[in-house]
């Protein structure tokens, strides 16, 4: 009986497990969708929010330096301004420093072209020079930490990390004899950088030179921070910008606001920690984050609930349905206790499965009726197949078969040019045994001479009855050497057979003779060859094998 077939439908059967896929469930689907809109929205609204929150906070930061660094700008330009207008007052004609001066530039020997003035804050760089030169008034020398005097068109003093105010030392005839170069004082300096309230004590203001080196500075950790330089390229770049973020010291995020003072060149800073300035902003994320998780596993627990509601009894009908294409048919869904369109389906699914098992009964019934007369009608197939081919009385193959079987060795033999070779054989006398002993004893004749046959050929030559006590031996890849040899092997075991025909037993001897022919490529002289050598064996007296010629004449 054959297989029963199964009941999957193809889906089923090339993806069984595709259904139990959880990315395949339709309530994931719709978590996941109801979680991925929440969490879009609420990270547009997020970043909106930040945004706006971190905009408005540089702005107040940018607002909160910039009137920093004017008031702090101010008080520098001022203080510069008094320093060079008291050293200008200092320097004008019948001033008695302008005086010693003038004759310290004219009776000075010294071999350095600068030389440092002495009673001032600290010490210069050259102290063996400190007394040699007038002492400047104390309206001058308040102002600056080093002072130095030049003739004129000496190169220019060495003034590292100095502000500084220049004025020329003129004589009465308006030439110039030299020059005065001042260090403002750094005390000074850093007193007017000082913080005036302790809102911006987080800050530091830093006085940066030409080359953006930090000359000075004051606030929280500023130590760390002179001698180091500002990326002036990047601070003026970016000047539209009001508040601008580089890296600092130590590899710490800074926020700068920078401001030119007056015409020195040089320029001054207000710089914070970005972490430090920006603490409430990310205080007010890190809530907006809380709120927005929040938010999110809200909304995911209540689609979870709803679409759970939802697809209980959609489950139930799938595994209903997948149970069902496995080849249960008998099984029913539990109908759900509500009245609403999903228990309607679930009752309306349940009836189909009654009327498709009331079905399948009535098919399975037929399907094995009809399998059983398959089976009887192959079998009639097989019987009547097999005796269009076999001779009924020694289950050779008959002459309609052998015809058959050598148009296709012939095509064999165009394809490979392997050899061919043909027996064609015949009873000797076989009409006098008939009439002697019987068509009962003939016919046990040609059974043995079938078994001699099949027990001397190979299992690859075809052996079939022609007609009446003739036979035709079809041995493919032999040539005429291994034909003839099959000839005489068959010929001696049929002469040396003795059969015991009858109820006489009384043994009879036959002999047959045989003619062999191997194939040219021609079809009808192939057999018309066999054929004639074997009546040529019957001409030379019986119980012979004659080869037929290879031009299609018997031999002599």
């Amino acid at each position: 009986m054959p297989p029963e077939p199964s009941l999957q439908s193809p889906a089923a059967q090339k993806s069984p497990r595709a259904a139990r896929t959880p990315l395949n469930s339709l309530s994931t689907r719709i978590i996941l969708c109801v979680f991925g809109s929440t969490l879009l929205t609420a990270l547009i609204v997020s970043w909106m929010s930040i945004s706006t929150i971190h905009e408005d906070l540089r702005n107040r930061l940018a607002t909160r330096n910039e009137g920093l660094l004017s008031e702090r700008t101010h008080q520098i330009e001022v203080w510069h301004g008094v320093a060079s207008n008291e050293l200008e007052t200092a320097l004008s004609p019948g001033h008695p420093w302008h005086r010693a001066l003038l004759d310290a530039l004219d009776t000075q020997t010294a071999p350095s072209d600068w030389h440092w003035l002495s009673g001032l804050n600290t010490a210069p760089p050259f102290p063996e020079t400190r007394n040699a030169l007038p002492t400047p008034p104390t309206e001058v020398s308040r102002h600056f930490d080093r002072l130095a005097l030049t003739r004129a068109g000496a190169a220019p003093a060495p003034e590292p990390g100095c502000l500084t105010v220049r004025s020329d030392v003129a004589r009465s005839d308006q030439s110039i004899a030299g020059s005065i170069v001042g260090c403002l004082s750094h005390s000074t300096l850093y007193e007017a950088l000082r913080p005036p309230s302790p809102d911006v004590r987080g800050l530091r203001t830093l006085v940066v030179d030409e080359s953006g080196r930090i000359t000075a500075a004051v606030g929280i950790r500023a130590a760390t921070r002179i001698g180091n330089r500002l990326p002036l390229e990047n601070l003026r770049a970016a000047s539209e910008e009001r508040l601008v973020s580089y890296d600092g010291s130590q590899d710490t995020h800074q926020l700068s606001t920078l401001a030119p003072v007056g015409l020195t060149g040089w320029f001054l800073a207000v710089e914070a920690d970005h972490a430090q300035d920006f603490a409430p902003a990310t205080k007010i994320t890190k809530q907006i984050f809380v709120i927005d998780v929040c938010i999110i596993l809200i909304f995911s627990v209540l689609a979870y609930k709803i679409t759970l509601a939802i697809m209980q009894p959609i489950e139930a009908l799938s595994r209903g349905a997948r149970r069902i294409s496995e080849g249960h048919i008998d099984y029913e869904i539990p109908e759900p206790t509500r009245d609403d369109e999903l228990a309607l389906l679930t009752r309306t699914f349940n009836d189909m499965m009654r009327k498709m098992r009331s079905n399948q009964l009535e098919i399975e019934s037929d399907r094995v009726r009809l399998a059983e007369k398959n089976e009887e009608l192959q079998r009639a197939n097989e019987i009547l197949s097999q005796l269009s081919i076999t001779d009924g009385l020694t289950k050779l193959h008959n002459h309609r078969y052998f015809q058959d079987h050598l148009t296709r060795e012939i095509k064999r033999v165009g394809r490979s040019t392997s050899p061919l070779s043909m027996i064609l054989l015949d009873i000797d006398d076989f009409k006098l045994l008939n009439d002697t002993h019987g068509h009962a004893a003939g016919d046990e004749v040609l059974v043995s001479l079938a078994a001699i046959m099949s027990d001397s050929a190979r299992e690859s030559d075809l052996i079939a009855r022609y007609g009446g006590e003739e036979f035709v031996i079809l041995m493919p890849n032999t040539d005429l050497a291994g034909a003839v040899h099959l000839a005489e092997k068959i010929r001696m075991s049929v002469e040396s057979t003795r059969l015991i025909i009858g109820s006489g037993m009384k043994p009879i001897e036959i002999t047959i003779s045989l003619g062999v022919a191997l194939f040219h490529g021609n079809r009808r002289e192939f057999f018309a060859e066999a054929d004639g050598a074997l009546y040529e064996a019957k001409a030379a007296g019986k119980n012979c094998v004659i080869i037929a010629s290879s031009d299609g004449t018997l031999p002599g």
